[in-house]
């Protein structure tokens, strides 16, 4: 099958006065061998009734010849018949450009991009906050250096925490330290809309999003909320975290989200010693997914011990190591993501 006779099948699949695809429920397709992959966002009020909308659309599947077919279904608050294309996003007020930082899984090292991104451009005299959205896993406070920081209040808006002059709120700072996050998707969106649009940010220049890992309801809640300017997918060179950013940048498609560009993490090992490189997790899989998709490969983030020790002591390796490999790697970050943003403008952006 190709995807386009995916798409003809899934048509066939009725609900109400439309199908699945002109109703805005089908948001990606993907195809491996003889494998067919169907991404659905169904509204919030079809939880637990889409069970014969997914058994259907399996049986006309296989009946047409996929051997297997996988599904992943999300389900979110749409304000429009037509998922996504149909939502009213908003501006964050005083904030310039949005940038999201995602990835297909978890331990690739995303909010390490992020937070450095954040303190790199900071240390550039550009205006940035970061938004750690990681309901599950919050690891923003303490990259950032302000575990246990207090959430303050002033004019019944919430203060962010600064840090390396960078205005940070985390989702960490509000949940009590090893207790388990179990919410769904409205209480996410709910989360996010109050935390995005009742902080007070102040100028911005930009806002680095921290989002989970994977395309569930934390992702579509974020496109559905505000207006972004574009996204960043983070990877590992391995095959297995490469399949799963095919995934996230399909994704940042279907929400309308540009995507800027890939970042690989772990790309290699240096050795302080003698020099010598080593691709412990593999090699390629950035440039072979950019070759793919045509999405640009931005960066390639090596594995350094002073990486991982200045994490741990919550100070940005581009703040702790100015020299360091790695922080030239973010460097060069931070210059792609602001040609882009000034080349989508058509301005210079003033520091």
């Amino acid at each position: 099958m190709k995807i386009p006779d995916v798409y003809a099948v899934l048509r066939k699949v009725k609900h109400g006065d439309g199908d699945v695809v002109s109703l805005g429920f089908v948001k990606g397709v993907s195809i491996t061998e003889a494998r067919v992959s169907v991404v659905f966002l169904f509204p919030e009020e079809m939880r637990g009734k889409e069970k014969p909308i997914l058994d259907e659309a399996r049986n006309l599947l296989e009946t047409e010849g996929a051997e297997k077919v996988e599904f992943e279904v999300n389900f979110a608050v749409l304000t429009g018949k037509k998922g996504a294309a149909g939502l009213k996003k908003r501006a964050i007020p005083k904030v310039k450009n949005v940038i999201l930082v995602t990835s297909g899984k978890g331990g690739v090292g995303k909010s390490t991009v992020a937070a450095n991104l954040a303190a790199e451009l900071a240390l550039r005299g550009i205006r940035v906050g970061l938004f750690d959205a990681d309901v599950y896993g919050p690891s923003v406070p303490t990259l950032m250096g302000i575990q246990g920081a207090e959430i303050r209040a002033e004019n019944n808006r919430i203060l962010p925490t600064e840090a390396y002059r960078v205005k940070v709120m985390s989702l960490g700072l509000m949940l009590e330290e090893d207790s388990p996050v179990i919410w769904r998707g409205p209480l996410v969106h709910k989360a996010y809309e109050q935390l995005l649009f009742e902080t007070d940010w102040g100028e911005l220049d930009f806002l680095i999003l921290d989002l989970p890992p994977g395309t569930g309801d934390a992702q579509l809640s974020m496109a559905q909320l505000v207006e972004i300017t574009g996204g960043i997918v983070v990877t590992t060179p391995q095959v297995l975290a490469v399949n799963d950013v095919r995934r996230a940048l399909a994704m940042l498609r279907k929400v309308e989200v540009p995507a800027i560009g890939i970042v690989e993490t772990m790309s290699y090992y240096k050795c302080p010693g003698c020099g010598h490189e080593e691709s412990i997790f593999g090699s390629g899989g950035g440039e072979r997914l950019s070759a793919e998709t045509g999405v640009p490969l931005l960066a390639r983030i090596p594995l350094e011990i002073d990486l991982v020790a200045a994490s741990d002591a919550g100070i940005p390796i581009v703040v702790a190591k100015p020299e360091s490999e790695a922080t030239k790697a973010f460097v060069h970050l931070a210059e792609e993501v602001v040609k882009y943003v000034e080349k989508r403008k058509g301005k210079t952006l003033e520091a």
